[in-house]
């Protein structure tokens, strides 16, 4: 029997070592659980989500991570830019004037390092991982949880801990076991994207920005520096437009929508393709089921949201640390039943939300027309930006400048305060040339 008096041979099994999981495993093992990381694949491992949030940076260093992140030589993130949709302007936003954000400079990231300095730390934190290692089975009883996995021998392991945490991203281990991701009905997009050499950046500070180019059927295009030569590029393209327009294949579909994306060419036009093109689909959901007894659930395994605020890496990150906070009280008081994860079930849902309301306002003309009208009164456009920033606990000053903000666009969608963006039906889809 262990030292703990349980019989476990571990306090927590982790399910997955990206971000979420991660974050459990280093807040645990530097609080001094014993933690066990099972991983299926062998970092470096490719992974889609570059771009991060000034606000995880509170997360970096609470998990005492932040000082190998900036030592890691990513390109730094300022802000990001919203092309109008004729392609001849833009919306700069700059995260310095974004209100309540304690650092606003973050980081574009090849997400195979970035997730690989991540789980180190958790190696160097005490956290033993296993990588190449799948999670087959699990099972819950009323004083102990046993994870079965297997090595890529195929050989198999049991191990009894104390709660399982299932970090295993879309693939959702024990989200839908137990329960299901629901998709997302308002944001069901297609994303095809690849990673490209020879694309022009801006001078100085901004060179590090996001690029966004904006389409009148409300799809989009992602530019991501993730190192000085590379650029990440994507297109993320609602379903009836994909269904309707996409090609034999991923690499026609890439370079049919970057064609008839407004903006596009001077950036794209001779630039060279260095990578195959990913395709993903259903990437909006959340899950029904959040813990249980002595399992909980963190990261994409628990909930995405379309990617066009960046928000994936910081939920997934805040949930890792709430999760283990929870867990780490739960064992020392013996109890790792579902209540104790009701405040966190609730976070989540009030996170997801919360960042929806401006994933689906995005798609809305009347809120795209007000975010691309060069103004700003009443502290609205830096309350915005703070929710751009990741701040997902506003004050209550900015809590109302941010509802005023949508009455604004509500009204919008009656009667024109600011002068509307072309509409689909205004702008001839084609290539377009400078």
């Amino acid at each position: 029997m262990s030292a703990d008096g349980h019989g476990w041979d571990y306090d927590v099994a982790v399910i997955g070592g990206g971000p979420g999981g991660s974050s459990v495993a280093t807040a645990l093992a530097r609080a001094g659980r014993r933690v066990l990381v099972v991983e299926r694949e062998v970092f470096p491992r490719f992974h889609i989500g570059e771009s991060q949030l000034p606000w995880s940076n509170e997360i970096f260093r609470k998990l005492g991570v932040y000082e190998a992140i900036c030592a890691a030589g990513f390109v730094r993130k300022w802000g990001a830019s919203f092309s109008t949709l004729d392609g001849r302007g833009e919306r700069y936003a700059d995260f310095s004037a974004a209100v309540e954000t304690p650092t606003p400079q973050t980081f574009q990231v090849p997400r195979a390092d970035f997730d690989q300095v991540l789980l180190e730390h958790s190696r160097r934190s005490g956290a033993e991982v296993l990588e190449g290692h799948r999670a087959v089975d699990a099972g819950f009883e009323a004083d102990a949880a046993t994870l079965r996995f297997a090595g890529a021998d195929g050989r198999e392991r049991s191990v009894r801990v104390g709660i399982i945490v299932d970090a295993s991203g879309r693939t959702g281990f024990l989200a839908k076991k137990l329960g299901r991701h629901d998709p997302d009905p308002l944001l069901r997009n297609i994303a095809v994207h690849a990673q490209y050499e020879g694309v022009p950046r801006r001078d100085g500070r901004r060179a590090g920005d996001i690029r966004m180019l904006l389409r009148p059927d409300t799809g989009w295009l992602w530019l991501i520096p993730i190192s000085p030569e590379i650029m990440s590029v994507g297109a993320v393209i609602p379903q009836r437009v994909y269904g309707r327009e996409a090609k034999a294949s991923p690499e026609e579909s890439l370079a049919h929508f970057i064609a008839t994306t407004r903006g596009s060419e001077p950036l794209l036009g001779s630039a060279r393709r260095i990578s195959a093109v990913r395709f993903d689909a259903d990437y909006s959901y959340l899950g029904t089921r959040l813990a249980g007894d002595r399992w909980a659930v963190v990261g994409d395994a628990a909930a995405f949201l379309d990617p066009i605020f960046s928000t994936g890496v910081l939920l997934a990150m805040q949930a890792g640390v709430e999760v283990a906070e929870i867990v780490h009280q739960g064992l020392a008081d013996g109890d790792l039943t579902a209540r104790q994860f009701e405040g966190y079930n609730r976070n989540v849902r009030m996170r997801y939300h919360h960042f929806r309301r401006f994933a689906v306002g995005f798609y809305d003309p009347a809120f795209r027309d007000l975010w691309l009208t060069p103004r700003s009164r009443f502290g609205i456009y830096e309350a915005v930006l703070s929710v751009l920033a990741g701040n997902w606990r506003p004050t209550l000053a900015t809590r109302l400048r941010l509802r005023l903000f949508f009455s604004l666009v509500a009204l919008q969608r009656i009667v024109p305060i600011v002068a509307r963006t072309p509409r689909a039906d205004a702008l001839e889809a084609g290539p377009i040339r400078p």
